[in-house]
């Protein structure tokens, strides 16, 4: 078997350029150790019917609500949790302030920081040391011995790609130590009944650093995203065995730590009028966030017009200004077109479309928009406007935020007369072409 030391993606032949990444030369053969030898024991167990009563999953309920909420209830008793994420995001800050979170007997494994450091944080973090103990220790085998003279109910290891074993050859995050040491976590875990969590990391391409079947080992995977140059922090479930992966939790980053984001539109929002803003909902794994759009056009000074998009995919930005350039009387041939997702986000889903359409022509034609209105929808080719997934949760939130215009594709209102306030629906605007709505400015 061959490892790409980029991505660290398997392939049972050499290539010159890895599959995965894309990366020339970087394929490396592992070998498994040979030395060890397996005894396999037969054990009688018992059967059980999946019928018959049996208990649900007990789990950890934490204080950290927003973190409850992407594990649909808390922390599953004995299961184990990989939490990964880019360097400097905030893991170690994240998994310190976790242990303040739980009530339970906890051993917090470092093997990056010194017991000195991990004082300084906490106390930067106002963490409660009643129910943590901490080992700084990188020597899996010493850290087992370590821990069979307590009774935890949870281990926190930071970070698995310093620790090692010495049962097994190769340096310290290596794809044969990495993968040895998840399975032995796994193992001594579910043998005990005790709750890991196992900090990880990303590649340079955003996926998981360690070999495949790590993720395949874990009961959950977490994903904790941000930009470093703002405070705003999201944690995504990307695998759940007990659950599902739909739930999405915002923090905000202070110098005290992370805190719970109970108000995003607060955070996320300027609420005022601005030339070339638009305000729309998006989705973010079955959340709805209110989310700013900006759009500056400016004429070009040269032959060939600059168009420039931060948080949105430059193809998207490409196409809306096609559109309006073929389908309205704004024309952008001879401008420069800039587009923006406030706060860093970033935004793929189609539920876009008309609200940066909006923001550019706003821009182009020197109008604000009110603030008090928001668009929701997705442009064709044709111009036309288009429905988007759960429309009636963005129109929902929208409503609850105190929007009293919202724009949505033609046909949408009559579909949503049942489960929306007849009172509120004077509030829906729907539209069927963007030449149409055009004339709000």
């Amino acid at each position: 078997m061959y490892i790409c030391s980029n991505c660290w993606n398997e392939s049972l032949i050499w290539k010159w350029q890895c599959d995965f990444c894309k990366s020339w030369n970087t394929l490396k053969e592992f070998k498994e150790s040979k030395e060890k030898k397996w005894v396999r024991v037969w054990e009688k167990k018992s059967l059980a019917l999946i019928s018959s009563p049996h208990e649900e999953e007990s789990r950890i309920i934490t204080t950290s609500i927003e973190l409850n909420t992407v594990l649909w209830g808390g922390i599953v008793l004995w299961s184990v949790m990989l939490l990964s994420g880019e360097p400097g995001i905030g893991k170690s800050t994240l998994s310190l302030q976790l242990a303040n979170w739980i009530h339970e007997e906890i051993i917090y494994i470092s093997g990056e920081e010194t017991l000195g450091q991990l004082r300084s944080r906490a106390k930067r973090l106002n963490i409660e040391w009643g129910n943590i103990e901490i080992l700084t220790e990188n020597i899996l085998e010493d850290i087992f011995t370590s821990i069979e003279w307590k009774t935890p109910k949870v281990v926190i290891w930071d970070s698995i790609s310093v620790l090692m074993g010495w049962e097994i050859s190769g340096t310290g995050g290596s794809v044969s130590q990495v993968r040895y040491i998840a399975e032995k976590i796994v193992e001594y875990s579910k043998a005990r009944n005790i709750t890991s969590i196992i900090i990880g990391h990303v590649t340079k391409d955003g996926s998981l650093a360690g070999p495949k079947t790590l993720e395949h080992m874990v009961d959950t995977v977490l994903y904790f995203e941000g930009e470093k140059y703002d405070d705003i922090r999201m944690l995504r479930c990307l695998k759940n065995r007990f659950w599902a992966t739909h739930e999405l939790g915002l923090y905000k980053m202070t110098e005290e730590g992370l805190h719970d984001l109970d108000n995003p539109a607060l955070e996320l929002l300027s609420w005022s009028e601005w030339i070339g803003l638009a305000l729309w909902i998006t989705i973010e794994w079955r959340r709805a966030l209110i989310v700013e759009t900006e759009a500056l056009t400016n004429y070009t000074k040269f032959w060939y017009p600059k168009r420039s998009s931060r948080g949105i995919p430059q193809s998207k930005l490409d196409l809306i200004i096609a559109v309006l350039s073929k389908y309205t009387p704004v024309k952008l041939e001879s401008y420069d077109v800039y587009a923006n997702i406030s706060r860093g986000i970033k935004v793929e889903e189609p539920g876009l479309d008309l609200a940066l359409a909006m923001s550019i022509i706003s821009s182009k034609l020197g109008k604000t928009l009110p603030k008090s209105s928001v668009f929701i929808g997705e442009i064709s080719l044709t111009g036309q406007i288009k429905s988007v997934m759960l429309l009636e949760k963005r129109i929902k939130e929208a409503l609850k935020l105190g929007f009293t215009e919202i724009y949505i594709p033609h046909g949408s209102k009559e579909k949503l007369t049942a489960s929306i306030d007849p009172k509120e629906l004077t509030a829906l605007k729907d539209f069927l072409h963007i030449k149409d709505i055009i004339a709000i400015l």
